[in-house]
């Protein structure tokens, strides 16, 4: 419905009550009935009360002359054009803790998708501000900016970080800014576009068939064309674009560790924010292990202070340092000691520098790292698709759990006692002495089962003497199954040796 001058939309569930507000103020000023939004009590006092009433009615009918009958029919028993307007406020821009959250969600989770249009993305972005302000819900300006810059995709990460390190204010008016930089890459592909159309079609143009006739392609072989203008090789260079456009890495939202140091406690990776991972990886970049699972720790003591240097300069504070057990690829159980708890960490970083520092070897080679101590392998890593060492290992939570710079005495010896073939502990402390393990953890070898039972000696058959006093009374006899090979005669003999004692009598 329009008034004589201005069109309006009529006002329903759909509508963005907001803007809709804005342009009924509007046209109520432009009649001059703007005052009847406030109450009749409200008006000026030069007015009488018939005149009062009179702007009243007028500001009411142009309220409903604007609103859907969907709405209409939820109004139509108010009687005044202030509460006409308050009633409407309360269906169309309900300031319940519910819409609140629902706006703010939808803030939050605004995002800008690649290749569409900066004009839209911002134009949706500031449709939530403006619903939000109705509710009367306030944001600073900075923390609105920022939020902004957030939104943006991996492709506007130069954009956003001059204008996050570049400027000493930051507000949402940075958007024209952005609206400038959409204009760029529009233009920049239409250029493109209008480049490539120009070049398919100047490849082309003026050539006749007869100007090919007789020449082959080296791609297809066949006659009439050349390599250039071939469809086969052009649609294979298009299916495999296509292809690689498709693929993704395995773990793709991954980061690999950081190699930029800086005199921050500890420095690890910016890490898949989907989920806790459970792999450890081996990282030559972190100063000490640390995870983020408090239920992994057998023991740990609370720290007062200390912090986790990220990638982009952020801090993560560490809650408590402790040890962690796990089992090894070869189902030894190991322990991490001072383990660094980090909760707002994301990944278990394992620091190969630790190991290092301890005597400790590691080296890489066809996609598995391993950790050695002498000719002792204690753990392997095997490097993913993300270029990451994850432990080869599993974590078990309660008493034990997941990997080790330092190994108990008892495993250290009984890792010892099966590497070199169960060698007694004699032997293995001989080696010892003489420097070719080291010397450090071993101590009395416990019970070995495989030991004592394997190496045990077999009972052998005693001798017997046995005294016959008839014929047949003890025969030696070995069995043998019927013969598979006639002979001349068509006859299948089995031939018996027997050994036998005769009596005193017939010999």
């Amino acid at each position: 419905m329009a008034s004589l001058k201005y069109e309006i939309p009529l006002l329903d569930r759909n509508t963005r009550f907001a803007l809709w507000q804005i342009k009924m103020q509007a046209v109520l000023a432009q009649m001059d009935l703007e005052d009847a939004l406030l109450g009749i009590d409200k008006m000026p006092s030069t007015l009488t009360d018939e005149e009062k009433k009179r702007k009243d009615r007028k500001a009411l009918t142009q309220l409903h002359l604007h609103l859907s009958n969907e709405i209409l029919q939820d109004v139509m028993k108010e009687k005044t054009a202030a509460a006409l307007w308050k009633r409407l406020e309360q269906i169309c821009m309900s300031k319940t803790l519910t819409s609140k959250l629902y706006m703010k969600q939808r803030l939050y989770a605004h995002r800008f998708e690649e290749g569409a249009s900066v004009h839209k993305h911002l134009t949706m972005f500031k449709e939530i501000l403006s619903s939000l302000e109705a509710m009367e819900v306030q944001y600073d300006k900075e923390d609105l900016g920022l939020i902004l810059l957030c939104s943006l995709p991996p492709s506007y990460s130069t954009f956003r970080d001059t204008i996050l390190y570049s400027r000493e204010s930051l507000t949402v008016d940075e958007g024209e800014s952005l609206n400038a930089r959409g204009r760029q890459d529009q233009n920049a592909n239409n250029d493109r576009r209008r480049t490539q159309e120009r070049s398919h079609r100047g490849k082309f143009k003026g050539r006749s068939k007869s100007s090919n006739r007789g020449k082959t392609c080296n791609f297809c072989k066949k006659k009439g064309h050349i390599k250039s203008e071939c469809y086969k090789l052009q649609n294979k260079i298009k299916r495999e674009a296509a292809n690689q456009k498709g693929k993704q890495p395995e773990n793709f939202g991954e980061a690999d560790v950081v190699e930029d140091y800086s005199n921050g406690e500890l420095l690890v990776a910016s890490v898949n924010d989907s989920k806790v991972s459970e792999e450890w990886i081996l990282d030559s970049g972190c100063t000490f292990h640390m995870s983020p699972n408090q239920d992994w720790f057998t023991t740990y003591v609370t720290m007062s202070e200390g912090v986790v240097l990220m990638g982009n300069n952020a801090s993560c504070k560490i809650a408590d340092v402790g040890t962690i057990k796990v089992k090894m690829f070869d189902e030894v159980v190991k322990t991490l000691s001072d383990v660094r708890h980090v909760p707002e960490l994301k990944r278990n970083l394992i620091s190969l520098s630790t190991f290092d520092s301890k005597g400790y070897r590691y080296t890489a080679e066809n996609r598995v790292l391993k950790i050695s101590k002498g000719s002792l392998v204690v753990m392997k890593g095997q490097r993913k698709t993300a270029k990451l060492y994850v432990l080869q290992g599993s974590t078990v939570t309660g008493d034990a759990a997941v990997a080790s710079s330092s190994l108990l005495d008892d495993d250290i010896t009984k890792l010892w006692h099966m590497c070199l073939g169960h060698m007694s502990e004699n032997g293995i402390v001989e080696l010892s002495k003489r420097g070719l393990i080291d010397e450090q953890g071993i101590c009395k070898l416990n019970f070995c089962e495989h030991c004592v039972f394997g190496k045990q000696k077999r009972v052998r058959f005693t001798k017997s003497i046995h005294n016959t006093k008839g014929t047949l009374e003890y025969i030696h006899s070995d069995l043998w199954g019927s013969s598979k090979v006639p002979s001349r005669g068509r006859a299948n003999y089995m031939p018996t040796f027997i050994e036998g004692v005769l009596p005193e009598a017939e010999k």
